[in-house]
């Protein structure tokens, strides 16, 4: 069989390897949420539980397979979703018939290049260029039945608010469907094994613990994905490294007995100066994904910022708060200005309460241990003839993008607050503000971007040296990610004039392994460690903080 061409060729197009529903167990021993069948035209639905380790899982027999990974919905030929896409087909959108898995894995080059989910295959070859993700995942799942991690990294319904019936190449044959469902590896093993040996929350003591256990709970895809840099991962090392660099200078004999945290983070009332920062892919370490997260930073009382890239969507989430509770929306901007146009004026729609856009990439930073991993899993034949370079995905982000567009969005979302995500020098701050943003996270997108860029807090240093007045704005703040771990980090970047800080892996992490409650207890170790430290720096509040705390001569 001929690979069909994409009908629809540049028209931008949101499909990684993602999913298409989740259902709750209905004899799930710890989960008490309403189970609903899955449907194409049904939003996803999960209860409120105080045990976050639920895990969605239509097969689930017992508490172990709740909690796997492994168990998540896998649903293929015979399934709701399946049964009703394909019986909507006209007999003339169904091109091929039957696909068997040869066939299927015939089509793993860019030249062409299919994937199956839920037993139907699909002819993405002209989408490489545009994937958000980046070519190489797209290549690393080619000619396979991706439908396990197709649906923990998307929102539901993305196939048919995306895909065109043209791309739809047919169906899997009744073997390769039996083949597919029934694969057990030795990863999936472990994993379960891993999560059946998993001790209480209460017993994790720092945020460096949620990543060391977590390594053990993730598919090494997942895993290489969260945790790797750009390069040698020299910029990876130094943001955590920096605040090592960074000394304190504690007074004494001083009144230390009532000390408030709490602060407005763009305007919005915060238990702590801190909140979660923009991560993709949840889902494939948590099956409930960012919805997870979203229990947990409401539970803590801080902002959470939703990425472009979640696995569950803005209209998901937002469900999923409590009263008062405020969640931002960050953006990739694209080549096509109208689709990123419509996107944040949906966002806007759905009740963000900010606009975060991202500008540290106008093209994606290479992974080097996530290729080299995905080398030593699958390499190249010894014969096989040297292969061009990947395309870049210069569709996905937009590479034009200049300080004159703060405008744009800001039109596009009147009233909320704008903000600047990876700026990593101090002139961009001053620009930033001259132009209308309403605040700038100083980032090197958690070292993933370009290696040997200035770690967050060097730049914030380097603000208070070239220009002190860009700091503690009435209408401008600054807010600093990437390398903090604890509290103290946090107190080291209020000092040098950091607004409120933000948290990535660490709350993916904890979300791993223990759902919401473990975005929770990260919270609740961060604010000890806090208070700690402000108590015995000698000071009460957030805003007496400054530099006159540190020694940052070796920074």
């Amino acid at each position: 069989m001929s690979s069909r061409k994409v009908a629809a060729f540049g028209r931008s197009i949101r499909l990684s390897i993602a999913r298409d529903g989740l259902s709750l167990s209905p004899r799930s021993p710890v989960g008490k949420a309403r189970c609903k069948s899955i449907s194409s035209s049904q939003s996803v639905k999960v209860g409120r539980n105080g045990n976050s380790l639920v895990a969605g899982s239509i097969a689930a027999a017992s508490l172990a397979t709740v909690l796997s990974l492994t168990q998540w919905p896998t649903i293929h030929a015979e399934s709701e979703v399946s049964r009703k896409t394909h019986e909507d087909r006209s007999p003339s959108s169904t091109k091929g018939g039957r696909i068997s898995a040869e066939e299927l894995g015939q089509h793993k080059t860019l030249e062409s290049l299919w994937v199956a989910v839920d037993g139907d295959v699909w002819d993405v070859t002209d989408f490489v260029s545009q994937h958000p993700g980046g070519t190489e995942i797209l290549l690393q799942h080619a000619g396979k039945d991706v439908t396990r991690l197709f649906k923990a990294i998307h929102p539901d319904h993305t196939i048919e608010k995306n895909l065109v019936s043209d791309q739809h190449v047919g169906r899997l044959d009744d073997s390769a469907i039996k083949e597919f469902a029934s694969a057990q590896n030795e990863e999936e093993e472990r994993i379960q094994k891993a999560r059946e040996a998993l001790f209480g929350v209460d017993s994790v003591v720092s945020l460096n613990d949620f990543e060391r256990y977590a390594k053990d709970l993730l598919p090494a895809v997942a895993w290489y994905y969260y945790s790797t840099g750009a390069d040698g991962e020299h910029s990876l090392f130094d943001n955590a490294d920096a605040y090592n660099r960074v000394h304190f200078r504690p007074r004494v004999m001083r009144d230390v007995t009532r000390v408030d945290m709490s602060t407005k983070i763009l305007g919005v009332e915060s238990a702590l100066p801190m909140y979660v920062s923009p991560t993709a892919r949840n889902g494939l370490g948590q099956p409930l994904g960012e919805v997870a997260v979203t229990r947990g930073a409401g539970a803590a009382g801080i902002l959470q910022v939703l990425s472009h890239y979640a696995s569950r969507s803005l209209e998901d989430v937002m469900k999923e708060t409590k009263e008062g509770q405020k969640v931002g929306w960050q953006i990739y901007t694209s080549t096509d200005r109208e689709k990123s146009a419509k996107q944040i004026r949906e966002a806007y729609e759905l009740g963000a309460q900010s606009i975060w856009v991202t500008v540290d990439t106008a093209i994606l930073g290479k992974r080097e241990r996530e290729r080299r991993a995905t080398a030593e899993r699958e390499p190249a034949a010894h014969d096989k003839p040297l292969t061009p370079p990947l395309p870049k995905n210069s569709a996905a982000h937009d590479a034009g993008l200049t300080w004159k567009d703060i405008k744009w969005i800001k039109s596009l979302a009147p009233g909320l607050p704008v903000v600047v995500k990876g700026v990593g020098a101090w002139e961009d701050v001053v620009l930033a503000q001259q132009h209308g943003a309403d605040a700038v996270v100083l980032s090197n997108h958690g070292g993933r971007q370009l290696d040997y860029a200035n770690p967050p807090l060097k730049t914030l240093h380097d603000l208070n040296i070239h220009s002190p007045s860009s700091i503690h704005q009435p209408n401008f703040q600054i807010f600093v990610d990437g390398g903090i771990r604890h509290g103290t980090d946090i107190l080291k970047a209020l000092c040098l004039g950091a607004d409120a800080v933000g948290l990535g892996r660490p709350f993916i992490y904890a979300a791993t392994g223990w759902g919401s409650d473990g975005v929770q207890k990260a919270v609740m170790i961060l604010k000890e460690e806090m208070e700690i430290g402000m108590i015995l720096l000698g000071v009460n509040k957030l805003e007496e903080l400054g530099p006159q705390y540190l020694d940052t001569s070796k920074l």
